[in-house]
């Protein structure tokens, strides 16, 4: 009995680095999306299609995961950067400026206080609200919401670990 409780406890996901069913540091064990199957899944699987090679060594997947009315902020797909085998970044798709306050709301329970934020206007983006940047320090990842992105019905919220930060500015890029 004692092996098995040892066993499970090895197993559990840590909740601070998983994103809709995904642990940042763990094996990529998702099964591809059935044909015809992506967006409106029922379970988690990735596109094969999509996945694509990065500069710095890693593949990136589009993950989609099932949707939930609980989550607002949440467009119901991300991109899983998996390096050697393991997953060293998940980029959270957002519903950009009309999700990113509960995005940060929920983020800010789940980690405490950001490290940094700020709000800005984006001349770009038209619009009458600023959008939300926030960054969170832990141990070994960092947690960043950036509130839109290329416009505002995009955001992004980023889990990504130190290590695989360092491997993406050794190659000079970013994502």
């Amino acid at each position: 009995m004692l092996c098995l409780l040892a066993t499970t406890a090895a197993v559990a996901a840590d909740p601070a680095k998983t994103m809709f069913g995904v642990e940042l540091g763990t094996r990529f064990l998702i099964s591809p999306c059935p044909p015809g199957i992506d967006t409106m899944t029922s379970r988690l699987c990735y596109v094969e299609n999509l996945t694509k090679k990065t500069p710095w060594g890693s593949e990136e997947h589009a993950v989609f995961y099932p949707s939930t009315s609980a989550t607002p902020w949440a467009r119901g797909e991300m991109v899983v950067d998996v390096y050697q085998g393991f997953i060293e970044a998940i980029y959270v798709n957002t519903w950009g400026i009309q999700g990113q306050g509960t995005a940060l709301e929920t983020l800010t329970k789940k980690y405490g206080p950001p490290a940094r934020s700020r709000s800005e206007k984006i001349a770009a983006h038209r619009s009458r609200y600023p959008s939300k940047f926030a960054e969170w320090d832990l141990k070994d990842f960092s947690v960043k919401l950036d509130g839109t992105t290329t416009t505002i019905d995009w955001g992004r919220i980023t889990l990504i670990s130190h290590r695989h930060q360092k491997n993406i500015k050794a190659h000079g890029t970013t994502r």
